[in-house]
C-alpha cells in the first residue's frame, strides 16, 4: 500500500503499476486479465486537501498511463484509482472507483464503489453494479472493498450474468480469514469465479492483510497469496465449464433455483412446472418500495 500526497507522486505511481504490467505479461504471455488491489493508485488519502487534489478525471492522465501499458501487452486490467472526481467536484466527496481496460487500451467499464466503508472513507456512494464482456468472452464485474461484504451486491452482480466477479480490497489485517472466506462462499452461493485482490503492507496508519484469492466457481481455492507485498497467484478460468455448469447440474443451480422455487412440488400436483418466481423477501420489498420504512427498521435492530 502506497502513502502518496500529490498529483505527481500519483502520476508516478502509475509508470511504476504500468512496469508491474509489463513484467506480469513477460512472465506470463498466457495471460488475459490483470487485476490490481484498492487504491493500487493513489494510496489511502487521510488528508482531506490531499484526496480532493489528487481526485481524478476518468479518462485522464492516469488512465491513459494503465491504457498503454493494457496496449503494448495485448492484456486486459482492473486498475482500481482511488479518487475519481465527482460531477459537482469539488462540492461532493469524489468517488472510490475503478476501471476494466481492455487490451486495445480502450475503458470498457467504470465502477464506482456503492458501499464506502463505514468507519470513515470519504467517498460518495455509486449507483449500480455493471456486467461487461471481457477476454475470450468471459463476463466480468468489479466490486471494490466493503462491497464485497454485502451478498447482495454479488448476486446482483451475479444475476445480471457476471461470470467472474472481482473484489480489489484494501482490507485490514483484523479480519483476513473472513474475506478468504467470503470469497469462496459467494463463488460458491452465485456459480462464479472470483478474483479477490488485496492490498498488504504498512502505509504508516494501517496494516493491510493481502490474502488474494482466486476461487473456482464451485467455491473451491485456484490460489491464495499470504500478506508478502508483491505476491502473484495465476490461474486458468474455464468459461466453457461454468457455463456448462449452470445450465446441466440443477443440484447446484442457485440463480436458477431462487426464481424457480418449490417446481418439484408444485409439478407433482399440477400446479406450476416452473415453481414460484414471487420474492419471499419481506426486507427486500420493503426496501424497494418504502426505503426510508426500510432504514428506519434496521435502525430498530442496529445503531441510531
Amino acid at each position: 500500500m502506497s502513502r502518496l500526497h500529490s498529483r505527481a507522486e500519483v502520476l508516478a505511481n502509475c509508470y511504476r503499476i504500468g512496469h508491474i504490467v509489463d513484467g506480469l505479461k513477460t512472465g506470463h504471455p498466457e495471460l488475459d486479465l490483470i487485476v490490481l488491489p484498492e487504491f493500487s493508485t493513489t494510496g489511502v488519502m487521510y488528508d482531506e486537501t490531499e484526496l480532493y487534489s489528487t481526485a481524478m478525471a476518468i479518462p485522464g492522465d492516469e488512465t491513459e498511463v494503465f491504457a498503454a501499458a493494457c496496449r503494448r501487452n495485448r492484456v486486459w486490467g482492473v486498475f482500481p484509482l482511488g479518487a475519481e472526481c465527482h460531477e459537482r467536484h469539488p462540492l461532493r466527496p469524489p468517488y472510490n472507483s475503478a476501471v476494466l481496460i481492455d487490451d486495445h487500451g480502450e475503458i470498457v467499464q467504470r465502477y464506482r464503489k456503492i458501499a464506502p466503508a463505514p468507519e470513515g472513507e470519504l467517498s460518495w456512494p455509486g449507483e449500480t453494479t455493471f456486467v461487461t464482456e471481457g477476454p475470450k468472452g468471459l463476463q466480468i464485474s468489479i466490486l471494490l472493498g466493503e462491497d464485497g461484504n454485502y451478498p447482495e451486491l454479488w448476486r446482483d452482480c451475479a444475476m445480471k450474468g457476471a461470470e467472474l466477479i472481482v473484489r480489489c480490497m484494501a482490507l485490514r489485517a483484523c479480519d483476513a480469514e473472513q474475506q478468504v472466506g467470503m470469497a469462496r462462499t459467494m463463488a460458491w452461493a452465485n456459480n462464479v469465479y472470483v478474483a479477490a485482490a488485496g492490498a498488504t503492507g504498512f502505509d504508516g496508519v494501517h496494516s493491510y492483510c493481502g490474502r488474494s484469492a482466486l476461487v473456482g466457481f464451485d467455491g473451491r481455492s485456484m490460489g491464495e497469496c499470504g500478506a508478502e507485498p508483491h505476491e502473484l497467484r495465476f490461474a486458468n478460468l474455464s468459461i466453457r465449464a461454468l457455463r456448462e455448469a449452470r445450465r446441466y447440474e440443477p443440484e447446484r443451480n442457485p440463480l436458477h433455483a431462487l426464481l424457480h422455487r418449490g417446481a418439484t412440488g408444485l409439478n407433482k400436483v399440477n400446479v406450476g412446472r416452473r415453481g414460484l418466481a414471487e420474492c419471499p423477501l419481506d426486507f427486500y420489498r420493503t426496501w424497494v418500495t418504502d426505503a426510508v420504512k426500510a432504514q428506519e427498521q434496521v435502525d430498530e435492530i442496529s445503531r441510531v
